[in-house]
């Protein structure tokens, strides 16, 4: 957003007896298109962020032009879901701890990719399959990183490949580790349809390999997605318990033997709380 000077905007004091220039947030008339509401939070968590010290009701009201009517039920909103703190003492408002959540989530997820490498490198050599890191995105997961087993005969993950979160074990076990409302949202708009023999093709079909999956703590499939395939996951977690990843061996299933699931959930979980350590996560 551009902003253009106002010399109605006053000099505030640093509290240290200096003078400082009030940086100008005067906004602009909305682009076509643009809702106002909308605009109206992006412009007080902008001018939040810009200053990084504490605004009051009027300071903010001024500099960005909004009438103070329209501008308390945005400082309301934004304050009961934690995207504002309000600091008593100086009586103003600060950017909340929601959004110091949202960034470390953003950044968490960009660590682990950057990090993923040499522990996917390890599973493999470790099980001799394909394994991946994957990345939640909406209603699908990404592959953000991968390592191709050695065999003649594997199991291709490509970076960048896509898959309903329902589909497949590196999607189910972040599925299983949402919130009861997202899991519930996602299973009413998600679309079922036979992929492989033993697709899921229903919401409830869905919900109860959920539960199993919560239960053990780690997702396995057999040709639910891909035909001759099959896959082995657990999740990774944030340091508040929400789902940032999962790490899975996907498997021809002619080789998805008991002893290679074994094998492999156990490589998989010493590889988690490495990762995790190396992306700073713990």
């Amino acid at each position: 957003m551009e902003h253009t000077p106002d010399k109605r905007v006053p000099r505030m004091s640093s509290g240290t007896g200096d003078a400082e220039v009030a940086p100008s947030f005067r906004r602009s008339p909305a682009p076509p298109g643009d809702v106002k509401s909308a605009l109206r939070v992006i412009q007080v968590l902008d001018l939040l962020g810009q200053w990084g010290s504490a605004r009051t009701h009027v300071q903010i009201a001024e500099e960005l032009n909004i009438p103070k009517s329209s501008l308390t039920q945005v400082l309301k909103t934004l304050l009961r879901h934690d995207y504002l703190s309000f600091d008593a003492e100086g009586r103003g408002y600060l950017l909340g701890p929601a959004i110091t959540d949202l960034a470390g989530r953003s950044r968490a997820k960009r660590d682990l990719a950057e990090a993923a490498v040499p522990v996917l490198e390890w599973i493999t050599e470790q099980t001799g399959e394909s394994s991946a890191l994957n990345l939640r995105e909406g209603d699908n997961h990404r592959v953000a990183a991968t390592v191709l087993s050695p065999h003649r005969i594997v199991a291709h993950l490509r970076l960048g490949d896509r898959a309903p979160l329902h589909a497949t074990s590196g999607g189910q076990v972040i599925l299983a580790h949402l919130s009861e409302p997202m899991r519930e949202e996602y299973l009413a708009r998600a679309r079922y349809q036979r992929f492989a023999r033993n697709s899921l093709l229903s919401a409830e079909a869905v919900r109860e390999k959920l539960r199993a999956i919560a239960a053990a703590g780690y997702a396995t499939v057999e040709e639910e997605y891909t035909p001759g395939i099959g896959g082995i996951a657990r999740v990774i977690l944030s340091p508040q318990g929400r789902p940032l990843a999962s790490l899975s061996v996907t498997v021809p299933a002619e080789r998805m033997t008991d002893e290679l699931r074994a094998k492999a959930l156990d490589v998989i979980d010493r590889a988690a709380t490495s990762l995790k350590h190396r992306a700073g996560l713990t």
